[in-house]
């Protein structure tokens, strides 16, 4: 299982999916599982995502709720189709996405987001109100990733 954290660490909370993957990276808590820093890759993600059973995306949301909100999203959350766009990366992800499901090399994958309060200030670290709750941010993303490991994709919580 590969974990992979996009996002520009020079813009403050935007960065959060790359700090969290080099919290777990470090920490190494969680066997079997190999941590990427995906930064902003964009239509890379391909290779960093293709040829992997489960892939687990960390990234920022815009999204209606409080900084630091960590929310579960699944590769359909993120089909444009007239519906909202929340994750930042989107664009690019949702392309890739579309690749993988043209190529038929989709692997099981679960999104990760979190809420930023800052995304618009040139700063390399996290935002006042996120730094304040990254570990408890890092608890729900380490506990969400260690259940999808174990049962895979679950919608119910």
């Amino acid at each position: 299982m590969r974990v992979v954290g996009v996002g520009n660490i020079l813009l403050s909370d935007e960065g959060i999916g790359v700090h969290l993957v080099t919290a777990l990276a470090r920490e190494n808590a969680l066997p079997g599982v190999e941590y990427v820093d995906g930064g902003v890759m964009g239509g890379a993600l391909l290779n960093a995502i293709e040829g992997e059973d489960k892939v687990v995306v960390l990234d920022t949301v815009a999204a209606p709720f409080p900084p630091g909100t960590v929310l579960k999203l699944f590769p359909d959350d993120l089909e444009s189709g007239g519906r909202d766009r929340f994750s930042l990366h989107d664009l690019n992800l949702s392309d890739t996405i579309g690749l993988m499901r043209l190529r038929e090399t989709l692997p099981e994958m679960m999104i990760l987001g979190v809420v930023p309060a800052d995304i618009a200030t040139y700063r390399i670290g996290l935002s006042d109100p996120l730094a304040a709750k990254f570990d408890e941010i890092l608890g729900k993303v380490r506990a969400e990733i260690g259940r999808f490991a174990r049962e895979g994709i679950r919608r119910d919580d």
